[in-house]
């Protein structure tokens, strides 16, 4: 096992590791902020080392998104609120770009310009370029509205770092069942994980966009000296 692969698979595990703290931590406690950085970390080590080992443009590509998502993501709650800068649009002129790369792969493969090895690679590219152009008009979004604030700027962290948090654990999850048993089902054992990702994921994204849970709750008011609650 060479050095490079020994760094790429201990990153992705404390990827996962602490990407799962920082969705269990209190949400904006130390510990979380502290599990976020640490997996921010991880994760562009291993997207790093992954294009590295990768012997296809495939792999620098998925690198590159992984970097792009968690960089992103990671800003979104460095950024101060309502402010934005340089960094946004680079972001977005790199979605932009890896966006169109993966379709026109996609639309070389559908025309026979480029042969397929795997006829899931049409579909996952295809499904990659549509989640890029997403993220490319979030980015435009938050440049011409020149930053984001309250809910709109967490759901922006949550999800991209989520996005991230699926890219590790389906890489683990798909490299983890060539090592188990015959009788443990890797495609379960794969699909398994990135389910309960995304529904973990879901489930804060509609808690922070539909309900008040970051707002304090107001205080409770002391009764007076003449009202019945303060009489002995």
């Amino acid at each position: 096992m060479s050095a490079l692969l020994t760094v790429h698979i201990a990153a992705g595990t404390l990827s996962v590791l602490s990407g799962a703290g920082a969705l269990t931590f209190r949400k904006g406690g130390a510990a979380h902020r502290m599990a976020g950085s640490v997996f921010a970390g991880a994760m562009t080590v291993m997207a790093v080392t992954a294009a590295a080992l990768g012997k296809d443009v495939g792999n620098v590509v998925a690198g590159g998104l992984t970097i792009y998502m968690i960089g992103t993501g990671w800003m979104a709650v460095r950024r101060k609120e309502n402010r934005s800068g340089l960094f946004e649009i680079a972001a977005f002129l790199a979605a932009a770009l890896f966006a169109l790369a993966s379709a026109a792969g996609a639309v070389a493969r559908l025309t026979g310009a480029r042969e397929s090895e795997n006829p899931f690679i049409v579909v996952a590219s295809l499904i990659i370029s549509a989640a890029l152009a997403g993220a490319a008009a979030g980015d435009l979004s938050v440049v011409l509205r020149r930053g984001l604030a309250g809910p709109q700027r967490i759901a922006r962290h949550l999800w991209r770092m989520c996005f991230g948090l699926v890219i590790a654990v389906g890489s683990f999850a798909a490299q983890g069942a060539d090592a188990l048993p015959p009788v443990v089902p890797g495609p379960a054992l794969l699909l398994g994980s990135l389910g309960l990702v995304l529904i973990v994921m879901a489930y804060w994204l509609v808690r922070v966009l539909f309900t008040n849970w970051r707002r304090p709750s107001p205080p409770t008011p002391r009764p007076g000296p003449g009202s019945l609650e303060a009489t002995p």
